[in-house]
């Protein structure tokens, strides 16, 4: 189905102290229809009773290769994904990972959906929870990286 507007929304919690972070990513069933079929040449039916039994992995595969996170400068977080739902025409991705220590510094790739849909808008919120103001960001094919120091 083409409609003409593709969005993702992702909220991100980052414990600085600790280094822990939470995130969740909504996307539209129909754009994750189009990528498994593209992409992975699997026909899922998200959703649905007759859903492709690997959907949901190869779903959770895409995410994490194209959302990524370094925290001080160089080391890579591994985001693993703890649930997927979905609610109405949307998946939700429910994913946490751990530094193991204080973070610094983080950069995120974001990088969703943007390989099939070339006017993709990636927007994400991130909160540190210390009682700063929480951030917004608008990501896109040109545009899908944010870089924050705390």
């Amino acid at each position: 189905m083409v409609h003409p507007v593709y969005v993702s929304m992702t909220n991100m919690d980052i414990d600085t102290q600790r280094g822990g972070i939470e995130v969740c990513i909504r996307m539209f069933t129909d754009d994750l229809e189009t990528v498994l079929h593209n992409k992975y040449n699997v026909h899922s039916w998200i959703g649905t009773s007759g859903e492709h039994p690997d959907s949901r992995r190869l779903l959770a595969e895409y995410v994490n290769e194209r959302f990524t996170v370094v925290v001080n400068n160089g080391e890579k977080i591994d985001i693993v994904t703890d649930s997927i739902s979905i609610v109405e025409d949307m998946l939700w991705f429910n994913m946490k990972g751990a530094a193991g220590h204080s973070i610094k510094h983080i950069e995120i790739d974001n990088r969703l959906l943007t390989d099939f849909f070339p006017s993709q808008n990636n927007l994400m919120i991130i909160g540190t929870g210390n009682n700063e103001r929480e951030r917004g960001f608008n990501l896109n094919r040109i545009n899908y990286k944010v870089e924050l120091s705390f």
